[in-house]
């Protein structure tokens, strides 16, 4: 075997080792979208559930407040109808008011003309607040005057003797559902799906949806949401195509709200990446190894050659003709620029792999490796870390009004800032689209020191930002966590976190949420 076919062996092999590193590097990326996916549809499930148990407690505060009012204590249809519409239109999230007598005949209500319910005797939830005399909701339904979806409350007016004299109605609309799936579609495919307690689609967003009032309780994946209380099914929809969906439990009702996304569109994007990194390291192989098959004989074997000549030129006594063979021999200026340029090779390789090629801050598989590395650490060496999930506000008007360019210099500018507003030590980190990480190294839980920095962000990032010649103005949100202080997990940390980040973008923008305090209305937390 000739030196030629022995060297482009050797090239060969030591480049499989990077081979490996980027498939390792790929299927790490994978697996963390699977993850981020898995984690994206629970979290906007279990926040679907938490915004139905507020909007219960809401009727139950209102029927409380209507029940002080004495037309309404009254409940004739000429005294109750009119504060009643009154209510209304100030509580948009109501279908209707209405009074029942306790054998269930409708006294008076919201809707003007003739309906075509007249008593609610048959109700279950409206039989259980006269037996119980107490507050009381009914499953997921469709209206039988609305032929919508809705949730219907009904709250005893009691006499002086404690006994039910009449009962105030009120019904819920699925206004929140719809606010749940706007926030769900930053991912293609995702879609909202409201089960009834038997298993019935009531609601699915987006919609139209010929699912809508199908019974689905003999379902694979209907089965599988209604064995637990909240969790995570990975199998195939309703539709026949592998999703990930997360679901929760609907207190009070019994029923489900589901969050789906296709998985192939999930990794569709790391496929991408992946094979066109395979073919461009196949390609870059490929092309070293036809060029060092043609270069060898004149980087190489005519040095060897040359230097061959200078030993029989010094044996034969002609000094002057081996000292020019050997010059011409040795090229060491071109083996140092080969050495070098593998090296530069190595660091670019380095730098796609865990830096943000746009704002040259850390990306995803960089803080993988300091979770890791937090993870690795003995409890008494831990040090606290603040994570400040930070969203920006407005940044999607910039790329649809000025254009990507002007977008990616805005991230960019957003970086440059984010590292004035931390301490020499502390990481910024682009999870991705407007997404930032900053981690603060506390000596101790403290909640101030990071609140402060939290502070400088916003303030930082809420000034003019000039960009060839036009004034952009964004801001940012922030959600707060501390390791190992909330949790021992970091990835469960940096979930409170993007919890906490997602009240204070709902409580209004410039907001600082922390994670087991509720935002105050001024930016802070109570």
């Amino acid at each position: 075997m000739g030196l030629r076919i022995r060297l482009e062996i050797f090239i060969i092999t030591a480049f499989l080792p990077l081979v490996g590193l980027v498939l390792s590097l790929y299927l790490q990326q994978w697996n963390a979208d699977i993850e981020h996916a898995r984690q994206r549809v629970l979290m906007l499930a279990e926040q679907g559930a938490s915004q139905q148990a507020d909007a219960i407690a809401r009727v139950r505060e209102t029927l409380q407040t209507l029940i002080l009012i004495p037309a309404v204590q009254r409940h004739r249809s000429e005294d109750c109808g009119p504060p009643l519409r009154r209510v209304l239109s100030i509580h948009l999230w109501s279908t209707g008011f209405a009074v029942a007598a306790p054998d269930g005949r409708i006294l008076c209500r919201t809707l003007l003309g003739g309906s075509p319910v007249t008593t609610v005797a048959d109700q279950d939830y409206f039989r259980r607040a006269v037996a119980t005399k107490t507050f009381s909701t009914s499953n997921f339904r469709v209206g039988r005057g609305s032929g919508k979806p809705l949730l219907a409350a009904a709250l005893p007016i009691l006499d002086d003797d404690g006994e039910v004299e009449a009962v105030l109605l009120a019904g819920l609309d699925l206004k929140w559902l719809g606010d749940l799936s706007s926030a769900a579609a930053e991912a293609p495919g995702t879609t909202v799906t409201l089960f009834d307690a038997q298993g019935t689609i009531l609601a699915r967003e987006p919609g139209p949806s010929p699912l809508i009032g199908k019974a689905m309780a003999g379902h694979a994946v209907t089965l599988a949401i209604f064995q637990a209380d909240h969790g995570i099914v990975e199998s195939a929809g309703f539709e026949g195509h592998p999703r990930i969906i997360g679901f929760a439990t609907l207190e009070d009702t019994g029923g489900r709200i589901a969050v789906g996304v296709p998985r192939d569109l999930v990794l569709d994007k790391v496929n991408r990446k992946m094979m066109w990194g395979i073919a461009i390291l196949a390609g870059v192989v490929a092309t070293i190894v036809v060029g060092v098959w043609f270069l060898l004989d004149i980087l190489v074997l005519r040095g060897l050659r040359d230097l061959q000549q200078s030993v029989t030129d010094l044996s034969a006594g002609r000094i002057d003709s081996a000292a020019k063979s050997a010059a011409n021999g040795f090229r060491t200026r071109e083996i140092d620029s080969a050495a070098q340029a593998i090296h530069d090779m190595g660091a670019t390789l380095h730098g796609f792999a865990y830096k943000d090629q746009l704002t040259a801050l850390g990306n995803r598989r960089y803080l993988e490796a300091k979770i890791r590395e937090l993870a690795d650490l003995p409890p008494g060496r831990r040090m606290t870390v603040a994570a400040l999930c930070i969203d920006l506000d407005d940044f999607k008007p910039v790329n649809d009004r000025h254009g990507h360019h002007v977008g990616d210099a805005v991230l960019a500018e957003v970086g440059r800032r984010l590292l004035h507003c931390v301490r020499d030590g502390d990481e910024v980190i682009r999870l991705g689209g407007d997404e930032f990480l900053v981690c603060l190294a506390l000596p101790q839980a403290d909640w101030l020191t990071p609140q402060d920095v939290a502070a400088r962000i916003i303030a930082s990032l809420s000034s003019p930002i000039r960009l060839q010649g036009v004034e952009i103005g964004i801001g940012c949100s922030i959600g707060m966590a501390l390791w190992p202080v909330d949790d021992t997990d970091f990835d469960t940390v940096l979930r409170y976190a993007d919890q906490a980040l997602y009240a204070a973008k709902h409580n209004g923008r410039g907001q600082v949420g922390l994670h087991g305090r509720p935002v105050a209305a001024d930016g802070g937390s109570a």
